[in-house]
């Protein structure tokens, strides 16, 4: 058994409207966020890991978003904010106890994405969005990893 590439991908914005206040977030909504967001990444990770750590070599995207970025942080959605946040964290976590092994893990931002969650005024193509996820997933050995990225680019936390 061999495993290569692991990409995170799937996710839920479960806030009620969009722009939902904190001040009216349920503990439930975040708890579920956060399970389908940052959990259940974090689990397919302990999974994944073993079968790459038999060839030596592997890749790991997480697909968050900007907002779980703390230099971005806003008001409203915090159920998915804090999803996102989480995810961004256990990317970190993953990353520093990776080091010295060719298993690199990063995490991303497609931007605002036609798909069911994006919607269809959204401002870029599943191919656009998908991108920065097909360069971090084959980057050559020695490439960096526990970092943030959008476009190809790393971006701030």
């Amino acid at each position: 058994k061999r495993l290569d590439v692991l990409i995170n991908n799937a996710g839920v914005y479960l806030d009620v409207e969009k722009r939902n206040s904190v001040f009216l977030a349920k503990p439930q909504t975040i708890i579920k966020n956060i399970e389908t967001n940052a959990l259940a990444p974090m689990i397919l990770t302990q999974l994944a890991v073993p079968l790459m750590k038999k060839t030596g070599s592997g890749r790991i995207v997480n697909m968050s978003s900007g907002m779980g970025q703390l230099i971005e942080m806003e008001g409203r959605s915090p159920a998915y904010r804090l999803s996102k946040l989480a995810l961004n964290g256990l990317t970190k976590i993953f990353s520093e106890e990776l080091k010295g092994t060719d298993i690199l893990i990063n995490c991303m931002c497609p931007g605002w994405v036609k798909t069911a969650m994006g919607g269809p005024n959204a401002e870029r193509s599943p191919e656009e969005g998908a991108d920065t996820a097909i360069f971090l997933a084959t980057l050559p050995p020695g490439s960096p990893s526990g970092l943030f990225f959008q476009n190809r680019k790393v971006i701030p936390w």
